[in-house]
């Protein structure tokens, strides 16, 4: 266990171990809002030994359970279409999309926040242990807070990321790798919230399941740190399936909404509003 104190501040200019910067940057991310509601536009590259994808969709999403109403703006093709918003509430969006769960993706904390989830991030094994609440925050004492911490972290050096002067850090996890995902993080100096992550991401469809590794950029939007973009190379095995390429993700026109009607993401109600207007 170690203190950490919430002034920004570089391990190198204060002498905080690596370990010490990774509480800086938990109390960081801590610190910003939880969105209710998030309305963006997703970007799909992918390309793959079975083909590509450049689909674009339209999403407005409720963050507390997933709940989405989804708008195909582009195919698989990249082709535009006209295609009616439909509710998707099993955050998975097979038919629209290969990103797993992306409706859970721009707001993805990877389990940085010390308030616990109250549903697995997007990159998680299926099944993996939860850690409880003590694990993630055990104490608090003026603007000290001490926390177990579960990776192993090394300092890689200073560089810079996004044109920002960042921190560097390797994270190894100590226990459940399929919950701590997070394998590298580049912190900004100034704010010491993460500029970028290397995460392992797990994905289990029952019939597919895979793990690999991605990259993701980050910016801050209207204070919410929105994971703007992802890349990584996959390579997928599971008989009679095997398929392998590298994915593109971006995030755009990104917005936060105080409220959205409740319609929107119930399927019973929505038809009777269809023809209101709405944000996808």
């Amino acid at each position: 266990m170690f203190a950490c104190t919430r002034v920004a501040a570089t391990a190198q200019d204060t002498g905080l171990t690596p370990g010490e910067l990774f509480g800086r940057v938990r109390s960081a991310v801590s610190e910003l809002p939880v969105p209710d509601f998030i309305v963006f536009t997703v970007q799909n590259q992918s390309v793959g030994t079975d083909g590509s994808f450049q689909e674009r969709l339209r999403l407005a999403a409720r963050t507390g359970d997933g709940a989405s109403l989804v708008r195909e703006l582009d195919d698989s093709t990249g082709s535009p279409v006209k295609a009616a918003p439909e509710i998707v509430r099993d955050n998975v969006f097979i038919r629209f999309t290969t990103i797993y769960r992306v409706n859970d993706f721009p707001v993805e904390d990877f389990g940085l926040r010390y308030a616990p989830s109250k549903r697995p991030g997007i990159f998680e094994a299926m099944g993996t242990p939860q850690p409880p609440p003590a694990q993630s925050k055990l104490k608090e004492i003026g603007a000290v807070r001490a926390f177990d911490n579960p990776y192993r972290i090394v300092d890689l050096g200073d560089t810079t990321a996004r044109d920002q002067a960042v921190y560097h850090l390797g994270l190894t996890p100590l226990r459940d790798p399929g919950h701590h995902v997070l394998r590298e993080m580049w912190v900004d100096k100034k704010t010491s919230l993460p500029v970028r992550y290397i995460a392992e991401r797990f994905v289990d469809r029952g019939l597919l399941a895979f793990h690999y590794f991605v990259t993701v950029n980050t910016a801050l939007i209207d204070r919410h740190l929105v994971n703007v973009d992802a890349d990584g190379h996959f390579n997928v095995v599971r008989f009679p399936v095997h398929f392998s390429g590298e994915g593109k993700w971006s995030i755009s026109e990104v917005s936060f909404p105080a409220q959205l009607p409740d319609w929107m993401f119930d399927p019973a109600t929505f038809p009777q509003h269809r023809y209101e207007l709405i944000p996808v």
